[in-house]
């Protein structure tokens, strides 16, 4: 079996012990990711295609990532909350029908009215199969949390570079790139009937009688926000968002500071990704022997003073070398900080995670821009950067209580 075959190639079963859990359940939980950055890694690359094909204006394409933003912001602080007293394998199942649709409606799609109901659906989908998948990973191994969501992030890293790279395979031996959406969709509906079909563990809660879903999702988050440690956990991811911002500029920049071309760009963006994978899998390496709190303290300690130095860096050459470290810390930085997040409160895991999909509330990104226009991208970006890794580690400094690990769970159904 396939599952079985994953399992040993990605060798998860050497991560630690592991909650009983089946080969097709691990294949499930760590490729959900995975399916999620290959699907939109393959849209997002198909952006320029959609503005030709379908005659749209540039305001027609903000608009597509606007509104499947929109429906996320809506539907992902309900469906992270249902994590916690709901079927697992049904929230996945359904958010990966909802991801199959949305590909196989943007393949066909001929007017933006039917793309638009496209990006509708992969708002819809995204945060159901990834966020449950987050909980279930770091709950399989209760005692190496940050190793399991270490590795499940450098699968969704081979994810991220695998969508463009179906899309260039496809257009270059001359198909149409709605072929390519139809295959990744019908990838996608091969994972859903997988999910729908494995077992993965039940959630911690069941409903209190009486009270409705969304009652019961606001008593999670209302539980989730008065424990101290998740609080921290919180502000942490919270600041590494606004670190992200920071970024959002940065091949512009690239290209106008430097005169890097777009294809030079593509290249630094794909010489980023490589260093990203390089991280991951040593970041696993050294979760063996090296406490997680610790890497992130170096890794976040080295964001305060690395960004302003790589902007400050003369040359190309310069700020390529000093680019790599850059990369490599920040890429350290969202697996240990997330996988801290679900395992601060294990009962209430989706809870934290229906709190941090509010975060986008927060326009960090029109900030990010104001600032730049106010005093220039590089000297934005080093100075938004450097607070946020900063933030970051002020509050994974605050004193932790000690941690226990869940209890496995006795039963594996739903």
């Amino acid at each position: 079996m396939f599952s079985s075959r994953f399992v040993r190639w990605t060798r998860l079963r050497r991560i630690g012990d592991a909650a009983p859990l089946s080969d097709r359940g691990l294949f499930v939980v760590f490729t959900a990711r995975f399916t999620d950055e290959l699907l939109s890694g393959a849209w997002t690359v198909l952006t320029p295609t959609f503005r030709a094909a379908l005659g749209l204006s540039l305001l027609g394409v903000g608009l597509l990532t606007q509104v499947l933003s929109w429906v996320a912001l809506v539907i992902e602080p309900v469906t992270a909350g249902l994590i916690d007293i709901s079927s697992r394998r049904r929230l996945i199942a359904l958010g990966a029908t909802a991801l199959a649709a949305s590909l196989l409606v943007m393949g066909a799609a001929r007017s933006l009215g039917l793309l638009l109901v496209g990006f509708a659906l992969y708002g819809l989908g995204s945060g159901p199969v990834a966020h449950t998948a987050d909980v279930v990973v770091v709950e399989t191994f209760p005692d190496v949390p940050e190793r399991a969501y270490a590795r499940a992030t450098f699968m969704d890293t081979v994810g991220a570079l695998a969508g463009p790279a179906v899309i260039a395979a496809v257009t270059a031996i001359g198909l149409s790139w709605r072929l390519g959406l139809l295959a990744l969709a019908a990838w996608a509906a091969l994972y859903s009937a997988t999910a729908a079909s494995t077992p993965l563990p039940p959630p911690p809660r069941r409903r209190t009688d009486g009270t409705t879903v969304l009652g019961e999702v606001y008593r999670g988050l209302r539980s989730a926000l008065g424990n101290r440690r998740t609080r921290r956990a919180l502000l942490v991811l919270f600041a590494f968002d606004a670190f992200e911002a920071a970024f959002v500029l940065k091949y512009i920049w690239l290209h106008d500071a430097l005169g890097l071309s777009q294809t030079m760009v593509a290249l630094w963006a794909a010489a980023e990704q490589a260093v990203d994978l390089a991280a991951l899998l040593l970041l696993d390496r050294w979760l063996r022997t090296v406490p997680g709190r610790r890497l992130f303290h170096l890794a976040a300690g080295a964001l305060v003073v690395l960004p302003a130095i790589w902007v400050a860096a003369p040359g190309v050459a310069g700020k390529a070398v000093l680019a790599l470290p850059l990369a490599f810390a920040r890429t350290l930085i969202w697996p240990l900080a997330k996988s801290e997040s679900l395992v601060a409160e294990p009962s209430m895991a989706g809870s934290v995670s229906a709190v941090t999909t509010l975060f986008p509330l927060v326009p960090f990104t029109l900030a990010q821009a104001a600032l730049a226009q106010a005093i220039g991208t590089g000297a934005a970006l080093a100075s938004m950067a450097g607070l946020a890794a900063l933030a970051m580690l002020v509050a994974a400094w605050w004193p932790r209580r000690p941690y226990e690990a869940p209890p496995v769970p006795s039963e594996v159904n739903s």
